[in-house]
This record gives structure tokens, sequence and C-alpha cells, in this order.
């Protein structure tokens, strides 16, 4: 990949106290989740009100078509992907977002949802289709990819934002709200990941993928900034790794993350190096 130019988430009385304090936790989740996706149109229009020469006029090389599949992670919405969805639109790529279950649920179901929306897109467009995943949604489209591979399925690369490779890869708030939805999960709540998640054998599969090598060209992004994702943990050894300035959600929105994914979706993947894109290019955050 050519370095960018330096231009640029009630059995009996205990459980129903833990309910009560898990549903509380939950309700905050959704409440800073429409927080997270306001602040993100704010970025947004501070990235349009900042010239940046590549996003304001892309290089031809960026330009594309063809199937994108943008993951969201935790708590995500299509609010929360409209910056990056549209800005891959403008490259000429054909984007579906997928949010279903928010992040929220078991992973093996969420997996397999991930699987069923870029076999759609592939049917729909008879290509192979390119995958874009932030955070935790980059967790269950690596596992989605191997998945697809395995039985013959042609899937484009596949370009993850600020994704850890291990299951407790985030900051503790952000696990603690995870374990609050599981909590809830377990007392039987519909659409939720369940403690048994962790262990037990719908989520197997997932847990021996999530680490795996992908078999397509991967672009890994990540941050020293991210303060949801620690950085070391987004890394992976099998990918091209590129380091952006700028926060976890800014990886859907300032311009040297949206120009990395340009570039490594024009790229159709390449040698695995370490590239960073220079810090005085982000976005306030």
């Amino acid at each position: 990949m050519t370095p960018l130019p330096t231009a640029l988430t009630r059995p009996f009385a205990p459980l129903d106290a833990v309910a009560r304090k898990a549903g509380a936790a939950v309700a905050g989740v959704v409440d800073d989740s429409t927080a997270s996706a306001s602040r993100l149109i704010a970025l947004l229009r501070l990235t349009a009100s900042r010239s940046h020469p590549l996003v304001e006029d892309p290089p031809r090389r960026w330009r594309g078509e063809g199937p994108v599949v943008l993951v969201g992670g935790f708590c995500a919405t299509d609010t929360m992907l409209g910056p990056m969805r549209r800005w891959l639109e403008r490259l000429g790529y054909d984007v579906r977002t997928h949010t279903l279950g928010a992040g929220l649920d078991c992973a093996g179901r969420s997996v397999e949802a991930v699987e069923d929306t870029i076999r759609h897109a592939a049917a729909e467009h008879g290509g192979p289709v390119r995958v874009v995943a932030h955070s935790r949604g980059g967790q269950f489209a690596r596992a989605a990819v191997r998945r697809l591979v395995r039985d013959g399925e042609a899937t484009g690369p596949l370009i993850t934002l600020g994704t850890p490779l291990h299951l407790y890869g985030a900051n503790r708030l952000l696990l603690l709200q995870a374990a609050a939805v599981a909590a809830v999960g377990s007392l039987g709540a519909p659409g939720l990941a369940r403690l048994a998640c962790l262990y037990g054998p719908c989520c197997a599969e997932f847990r021996d993928e999530l680490r795996a090598p992908v078999p397509v060209p991967c672009t890994a992004v990540f941050s020293r900034d991210d303060r949801m994702v620690p950085w070391e943990t987004s890394v992976d050894p099998a990918a091209r790794n590129v380091e952006v300035p700028g926060g976890h959600l800014g990886l859907l929105t300032d311009p040297p993350a949206l120009c990395v994914v340009a570039d490594a979706l024009a790229d159709d993947g390449g040698p695995s190096a370490l590239t960073t894109v220079p810090r005085e290019h982000a976005c306030a955050a």
C-alpha cells in the first residue's frame, strides 16, 4: 500500500437486582449510542468544513464500482455509518450497511447475519463483495469472510477499523456495558448476547476464528488515540496494518481514515507493511 501523501457500544430476588442494574446499563448504552450519532453528525460537518484535498478531489485510482458491505459495531446505527457510506458512494461503490442486532446479539447469530448480507450483495451484483467493518463489526466480518471463503464464495478484500482481535480487546467501560447486555440476555431478553456466549457452543466457532488469519487481502486500520479499543489489540500480524490519527469514532469520519479505506479498496490487497498517516491531518475528536 502506498503511504498517503503528507498533504493530507426474574427467577428470584438476586437476579431481579441484577436485571435492574443491567437494564439501566443497557439504557445507558442506548443513550450513549444516540449521543454518539449526534456527535458523528457534528464530526461530519467539521470534516466537510475543513478542506482536505484528497477528500474533496479523490485521485482517479480511488474511483471504484461494485458492492461494498459496511458492517457496524457495538450499538451501531445507520447514522453512525453514514459518513463512511456516503464517502464510498461518492467513489462509485454500491454500499449496503449492516447494523442488524447493533452488535449486541450472540456472536454466532451475528456472524451468520453478516454472512447473509454479503451473500445477498453478491447475488445482486454478481461479483466479489468488498467488506469494510468497524470495531466489533470487524470481529463478525472476519469470521463471516472465513466461512464464505471456506464455502467457495468469491469474496473481496476486508478492511477493519479499530477492530480488536480478541474478545476482551476494549476499555473497561465498554466491557462493563457488554457484560450488562449479556446479563440481561442471560435472563431471557431476546436479541442479546448471553454470558454463555463467552464459553458456550453457540460462539465456539467464532472464538476460534477471531484470531485466525483471514484468507483474503486484509487491511487493519488502528489509532493510538483510540480510547475505546487499545490500538495494540487491533494490529493483525497477518494483515497490512495502517495507523491513522483520531479517536474510535473518527475511524468512520476523519479524512485520514476515509483515505486509507479508499486506497485499500483500490489496491484490492497488497504486501504487509506498517504505514502511518501523519497525525497533523486528524480532525478534532
